[in-house]
């Protein structure tokens, strides 16, 4: 199988170095990843300036490559200049750091598997819990599972977004196929000078979550797995507001 692999990491993090030795072992594997943290870079894409491209290994099944841009641009990349790599699917990560419930918004993890779901794949996106997350082994082993699972039951532009709990792997309790939920953080803009200010915070308990959300379920130390969309309409809403639109005029 040909697995494009990319995250927003950088092309030398610890977690895609795992996943893509362990993907490796029976497919092909073509990693087109940021030369630098790109993290909360959600979906955005380089239009202003030149991007470039560096080749850093070129081995029969595993090919390297460093970009100047976004993680979408990765992808977008990947696809439109790379065109005799016939992908089956598209993986990102092991990504530093969860990307839970409303989190998703804003990560550049998951934007590489909606850029990937544009362009018709399957996509998988995979975070740990800790940014100071150190089995991506064991967690690649889990990935390696969750990919070989899922992948016959899934259809053509499924997202399909995993995250692993602050556990080691052997300590994790179960997975579990749940909804998102949602994150809130303690945010505030903490001034470093007269003119610099940097953005702090941490997550915090609230109500707005029902048990059986993957923030909840990640806390009590179970991998999560939620199939997401990108499409934001809200349908129920459309049908609630749909007659007003003559009074609009």
């Amino acid at each position: 199988m040909n697995i494009l692999l990319s995250n927003d990491d950088g092309v030398k993090s610890a977690g895609l170095i795992a996943l893509a030795n362990k993907l490796s072992e029976s497919n092909n594997i073509l990693i087109v990843a940021p030369d630098g943290n790109r993290s909360a870079s959600s979906h955005s894409l380089t239009l202003t300036k030149k991007v470039l491209l560096k080749k850093i290994r070129d081995d029969e099944n595993v090919k390297i490559y460093s970009l100047s841009g976004t993680p979408a641009d990765c992808v977008k990349f990947a696809k439109l200049v790379f065109k005799d790599f016939n992908a089956d699917i598209v993986v990102s990560g092991i990504n530093k750091g969860h990307n839970i419930g409303s989190d998703i918004l804003y990560s550049g993890t998951v934007s590489i598997a909606c850029e990937a779901a544009f362009f018709g794949h399957i996509a998988f996106a995979f975070s740990a819990f800790s940014h100071k997350a150190s089995d991506f082994s064991g967690y690649s082993d889990f990935a390696v599972k969750i990919i070989d699972t899922l992948l016959p039951l899934s259809q053509k532009g499924d997202i399909w977004n995993v995250n692993f709990p602050d556990a080691p792997s052997d300590e994790i309790r179960g997975i579990k196929i749940t909804g998102l939920g949602k994150q809130i953080y303690s945010d505030r803009y903490e001034k470093l000078s007269d003119d610099e200010y940097i953005l702090v915070g941490s997550p915090i308990n609230h109500v707005d979550n029902d048990d059986d959300c993957d923030v909840e379920w990640i806390k009590k130390g179970f991998i999560t797995v939620t199939p997401v969309l990108f499409n934001k309409t809200n349908y129920e809403r459309i049908k609630e507001v749909k007659d007003i639109c003559g009074q609009l005029l």
